[in-house]
């Protein structure tokens, strides 16, 4: 009854939450704390309906095969938002949730954001999958409205300028700076080679481990993709006594060449981004693969800010799935950013979210550069062993 009074003295209005009143009724019919129940009910009908003053919009896939992610980024935000209600809301406004379904369409994303736009929402968390995040963007920057992707990690995200877009997650080619971060201080009295299958993707990724480096590796090496023999490329890697590869291909490929590197006596380590971990990888490499190290998006329930939450959700009967979390960050780093500057200064909200400010979230604490990607790689390392992968320290 305690939730209810609070949510009643904190403007709350009954008709937005029918299941409160049925707590009221079913605590009249028990008699029981008479003068409580009295009195919330002089509460509801005698003092001002309180109306939502914020609205926050939710854009992903309610409905098509990707309908889960969607699911989970409303609960975030609603877990989130019932938070903010439940001391005040946001400035002293209570934040109301609107959600579209945008099935990861481009064009039904465009439809969506238009309809977001019209409601008048104050920001947007979303959407789940990047080129429709990409396409719905440019509308809400005409509108002014900032958006928050919980996910999204393609790289034209935020290289296409767009001034009102930040992300949760690392890009894609982040994760070849992180290699390179890394086997730069592992190998440093060593020779390092990458190999690419010339993709738009993995170039991206070199290009990113090329610039992570300082100085440059040994070898790059080009191949195509579903390639029948890597002999010149091991005839290199054993000519230049290279003692680590990064691999920027497809699994399938990368399995072929750590299988190719035993066969020819080499003794590699080999390193990859997130498409090895597919069971491609362990099919082509077998034991050969054992040992290979793979970088993939850090799991949000691994945070210590998440622990309250992940247990506060699971009284709820909701798993705290990454995109559940990362949409309750989402919210988080919009309050946040409207207590400073103030809701009805988008353009300032959107400057403060880009300025490289620290913010308090359930994944640990997030900052966002100029063009809206998250400052600290949100990047961890896997490992394959016995033809399975798990997180680095737990293969230790």
């Amino acid at each position: 009854m305690n939730k209810i009074y609070r949510h009643l003295r904190a403007g709350g209005n009954p008709t937005f939450a029918p299941h409160l009143i049925g707590k009221l009724v079913s605590r009249l019919r028990a008699n029981d704390d008479l003068k409580f129940v009295f009195a919330v009910a002089a509460v509801i009908f005698f003092s001002p309906i309180a109306q939502a003053e914020i609205l926050i919009g939710v854009a992903g896939p309610m409905s098509g095969t990707s309908a889960i992610f969607g699911t989970q980024m409303l609960q975030g935000v609603q877990a989130a938002v019932d938070q903010l209600n439940s001391t005040g809301g946001i400035e002293g406004e209570l934040v109301e949730v609107v959600s579209v379904d945008d099935a990861c369409d481009n064009r039904k994303a465009e439809i969506a954001a238009q309809s977001l736009v019209e409601k008048h929402v104050a920001v947007v968390i979303g959407h789940f999958c990047s080129y429709p995040s990409l396409a719905a963007g440019k509308i809400y920057e005409s509108a002014g409205i900032p958006m928050i992707a919980p996910s999204g990690s393609l790289p034209a995200l935020t290289d296409a300028g767009l001034s009102n877009i930040i992300r949760l997650v690392s890009r894609d080619d982040a994760q070849g700076a992180y290699a390179a971060l890394r086997m730069n201080i592992e190998f440093a009295a060593h020779k390092i080679a990458v190999v690419s299958d010339g993709s738009a993707a993995a170039e991206a990724l070199v290009a990113r481990f090329k610039a992570a480096s300082g100085t440059a590796p040994a070898w790059f090496f080009t191949i195509k993709p579903a390639v029948k023999s890597v002999d010149d490329l091991m005839v290199g890697l054993a000519a230049k006594d290279i003692a680590a590869l990064y691999c920027a291909c497809a699994a399938s490929d990368a399995g072929f060449i750590a299988s190719q590197i035993t066969a020819a006596g080499l003794g590699l380590k080999v390193y990859g981004p997130d498409s090895l971990l597919a069971p491609q990888y362990w099919e082509k490499s077998g034991d050969s693969g054992e040992g290979t190290f793979v970088s993939f998006a850090v799991d949000p329930q691994l945070s210590s800010e998440a622990r309250k939450l992940i247990k506060l959700l699971a009284a709820a009967d909701i798993k705290a799935e990454a995109s559940v979390l990362q949409s309750y960050a989402a919210v988080q780093v919009y309050a946040q950013a409207v207590e400073k500057i103030g809701a009805k200064n988008s353009t300032g909200v959107n400057e403060y979210l880009h300025s490289g400010a620290s913010f308090s979230t359930v994944l640990g604490s997030l900052s966002f550069d100029a063009k809206g990607d998250v400052r600290e790689p949100r990047l961890v390392w896997y490992v394959w062993s016995k033809g399975k992968f798990a997180t680095e320290y737990l293969v230790k």
